[in-house]
């Protein structure tokens, strides 16, 4: 394993278990796009978001973590379950990013969770996207601006 990978995956780590410490008991029930909780990052070449619960149709989302960084990469984690299918349900999830003032630059490709399957209890799918984006627009961006659109 390479050293920035590790590097990563500890940053991602800890900027997730701080959100779940600080969105312990909050949570956001919506079919539409969702802003995200507010998150600090020491490390000013990252930036990153958290997501509280999400609910779209009879799926849901937890912890959902969206990192970009200034080399115009960007990832995404979530757990997402579905409660009632019969065809196997899947997450979209796509980010409109803003400035400061409320400007949209740019909104990300589409990332889609793996087909899943109801159950008693449902089981839980862990799964993760990439993307990229003009690193030029990074320090414009507003990550607590940043919206989700999802839908399942």
């Amino acid at each position: 394993m390479s050293t920035e990978f590790k590097r990563r995956t500890v940053r991602l780590l800890a900027t997730a278990a701080l959100a779940a410490a600080l969105l312990f008991g909050f949570a956001a029930s919506a079919n539409a796009a969702q802003q995200t909780a507010p998150t600090t990052n020491a490390d000013p070449s990252v930036n990153s978001a958290v997501w509280p619960e999400l609910h779209a149709g009879d799926c849901q989302q937890d912890n959902g973590t969206l990192v970009i960084r200034s080399d115009g990469t960007g990832d995404w984690s979530a757990t997402t379950l579905t409660y009632h299918t019969h065809s196997g349900d899947v997450w979209h999830s796509n980010f409109d990013f803003y400035t400061t003032a409320g400007s949209r630059l740019f909104r990300s490709a589409t990332l889609n969770s793996p087909r899943m399957n109801d159950g008693n209890p449902p089981p839980h799918y862990f799964w993760t996207g990439h993307f990229t984006f003009d690193p030029g627009y990074f320090t414009a961006i507003d990550i607590n601006k940043t919206r989700q659109n999802s839908s399942c």
